[in-house]
């Protein structure tokens, strides 16, 4: 040991602003090249990274029975195993892991939702065990991807300029995270929903073409209004067609998980916000004062599951000046429902209801569970339990190793400073 090469220093490197970095630096772990942004590990960085790594892959090993194979750790070289192999093993999941560069790599096959679903929570709890070890903050947020069934991210908080960074929420209650694009399920009370419908009026209000105006006028809660937003989809084909997005009017609608929606509605489609003369087209001169109420043929509508069950919302009476009172869901209105909520600062949090603040987070690893992209290929048909024809579902991890031990460090410094504070 006394000839392992471990260059200790008390001058922090220049330009570098993540203290993981910073501390694995000055400990004699690693060098940082800020040129070319690489992160050169020596002797006892590399052990340690080693050394979590061996821990990952024995828990995972032990506990979910992932086996180790080695390859070029491509997506194509697994589906080749699992063409020859899912089809034989059929109701069997099968599941590999590899050490790829510095990312652990896993995949797993199953021969239906629910056990992939399983395996893939399995999986995350595994990671998990491990992973708090090193980094008690350590926690997964549920994100939105297209073609996935579930899909988490797991995060650490971190400081401005760090690696791996990514701008996110913590909950001033009960510290768990999210970003601004998290899933979202819904689970409070529908708005009105404890109260009698009533019936829909026509209601003139000159000049409150946004919801602020609106609420102004009518002395409403953003909440019991609905946020219309118009968008043009691009069909592979080259044909339009417009998109009513609606959200609760105190809340605003996520792109990225719009995009999601728009992916899996209408494949290989773009889409754009909708230009005034598409606009005019279709529901005539009536600029901030669309509602769902009388859409036109031809219109695609999609709201935000914030909106089912709710009652007596105040929308736009689809004539320049004039809303409607009284819209309830189900009797008036009952578009596709997808989550189209934006997470956004002081937020009521979905599992607790206390606000959100901002954080900074480093992204460590993902896992995710493939839905029915693999369907199509039938090479990958495998028989279930009943001798009937199904497509496999597949799940994936990656833990980023690097992400890893620049957290560890960060917090282990972290601890240090806090002991060295609590005792005086």
């Amino acid at each position: 040991m006394r000839e392992l090469f471990i260059p200790e220093t008390k001058t922090p490197p220049a330009k570098v602003k993540d203290a993981g970095l910073i501390a694995l630096v000055m400990e004699g772990g690693g060098v940082y090249n800020a040129k070319t942004g690489e992160l050169i590990l020596l002797p006892i960085g590399r052990s340690m990274i080693n050394s979590i790594a061996g821990e990952l892959e024995e828990a995972l090993l032990e506990i979910n029975g992932i086996q180790h194979i080695d390859c070029s750790a491509s997506d194509e070289s697994v589906n080749s195993l699992a063409e020859r192999y899912v089809r034989e093993y059929g109701e069997k999941a099968l599941s590999w892991m590899l050490i790829s560069g510095r990312k652990l790599r896993l995949w797993g096959w199953a021969a239906d939702e629910e056990n992939a679903k399983l395996k893939t929570a399995m999986a995350a709890d595994t990671i998990r065990s491990i992973m708090e070890r090193y980094i008690p903050d350590f926690d997964y947020l549920l994100e939105v991807s297209p073609g996935t069934v579930n899909r988490m991210a797991g995060v650490c908080s971190t400081n401005k300029g760090s690696l791996y960074e990514m701008e996110g929420l913590i909950c001033s209650g009960c510290s768990g995270y999210c970003h601004q694009d998290s899933a979202y399920v819904c689970t409070s009370e529908p708005v009105n929903s404890g109260v009698e419908m009533e019936n829909v009026k026509d209601v003139h209000t000159p000049g409150a073409h946004t919801i602020p105006l609106l609420c102004e006028q009518l002395g409403l809660h953003p909440s019991q209004t609905l946020k219309a937003m118009l968008y043009t989809i691009i069909l592979p084909g080259g044909k339009k067609t417009l998109l009513f997005a609606m959200i609760r009017g105190d809340r605003n609608i996520s792109i990225n998980k719009l995009s999601t929606y728009i992916d899996s509605k209408f494949k290989g489609a773009s889409f754009r916000k909708a230009e005034s003369e598409e606009i005019v087209s279709s529901f005539g001169e009536v600029a901030g004062f669309c509602g769902p109420i009388g859409v036109p043929e031809g219109v695609h509508m999609v709201a935000d599951n914030s909106l089912v069950g709710g009652r007596n919302f105040v929308v736009g009476g689809n004539r320049p000046d004039y809303h409607k009172t009284g819209c309830c869901w189900g009797r008036d209105f009952e578009p596709d429902v997808a989550d189209l909520l934006l997470f956004e600062e002081s937020m009521p949090c979905p599992e607790g209801g206390a606000s959100m603040m901002p954080v900074q987070l480093r992204k460590i690893c993902t896992v995710e569970c493939y839905g029915s992209e693999m369907r199509g290929e039938p090479v990958l048909l495998c028989r279930d339990r009943n001798g009937e024809h199904r497509w496999p579902y597949r799940w994936k991890a990656e833990v980023s190793l690097e992400a890893l031990i620049l957290s560890f460090y960060e917090k282990k410094e972290k601890r240090i400073r806090e002991e060295i504070f609590n005792n005086g």
